[in-house]
């Protein structure tokens, strides 16, 4: 439900006389504009909990929006803080400086400056380590909020691996590169798991041969790009149904598609070891 304008300015300007503590009537159009994002933020929350319900129209006012979103975007900053520190007080980052920096520099910073009243719309980071479904149309707390539980699905799948694992996997991509891995550390893990599993290698070593390459090409040769998505994703249910982890088969499914890409096109131009990184 959009509301009118003549019952949003109001409460920009109730923003604007908190913003200035009353001792100023007016503020510059950037800081105009700036409050009026904050009250359709907060309008916008309270639209997103009351989605699908039955409602007249205008049964709620813009004022009465504006609290409850207000409200919620509070509640969310402390869901966030929470599993945040849950996250935190185990967090290896297997060597991935770009993974640490993010989690263990950056996210900090947030919740030391999120202004929820004046700038909820604003999520002040850039989040410079990629999750897997990643969601660039979101900002403010929702976006930190659904960056995090992002995060958590993906500290889960590698904490299913041996640590040395991990952090081997990760030196030898940074080695045949030459610079900092700046992707997503599940990514690559989950990639060289579906390797191991087809060329029925130990899953825990992440760990693959030349040969194994070749039976990684074997498998997929003559599948066109629908039925080597398919195969990935029956991997990924196989190992999901293993660990115990059935929330990991829809956060991951579209990285089948993708990497049924790769897969597709490293067998056509003979880079497949790109793919699954070969020793």
């Amino acid at each position: 439900m959009e509301y009118p304008l003549e019952e949003l300015l109001p409460l920009t300007a109730w923003l604007a006389d908190k913003y200035t503590s009353k001792e100023s009537s007016s503020v510059t159009y950037e800081t105009a504009q700036m409050l009026m994002e904050a009250v359709l933020y907060c309008v916008q929350e309270y639209e997103n909990i009351t989605a699908g319900a039955l409602r007249s129209e205008h049964a709620v006012k813009a004022e009465d929006a504006y609290k409850i979103g207000y409200d919620r975007v509070v509640e969310k900053v402390h869901k966030a803080k929470e599993i945040y520190n849950n996250l935190t007080g185990d967090f290896c980052d297997y060597g991935c400086s770009n993974y640490r920096g993010t989690l263990l520099e950056g996210m900090p910073a947030f919740f030391i400056a999120y202004d929820a009243r004046f700038r909820p719309q604003d999520h002040l980071l850039t989040l410079d380590y990629p999750t897997v479904n990643f969601r660039g149309e979101m900002c403010g707390i929702d976006i930190i909020y659904q960056y995090l539980c992002d995060i958590v699905v993906e500290k889960g799948l590698l904490e299913c691996f041996p640590e040395q694992a991990v952090r081997r996997l990760l030196k030898q991509v940074q080695s045949r590169t030459g610079t900092s891995y700046m992707g997503n550390l599940s990514e690559i893990v989950l990639v060289t798991a579906f390797g191991c599993m087809i060329a029925d290698r130990r899953l825990m070593e992440l760990s693959l041969s030349d040969q194994d390459i070749e039976a990684a090409e074997q498998y997929f040769s003559g599948d066109n790009l629908q039925k080597t998505e398919g195969k990935l994703k029956t991997l990924l249910r196989i190992l999901a149904e293993r660990s115990g982890r059935q929330e990991w088969v829809p956060y991951f499914d579209s990285l089948c598609h993708e990497y049924a890409v790769r897969i597709q096109n490293g067998i056509k131009y003979g880079t497949l070891e790109t793919v699954f990184l070969g020793s």
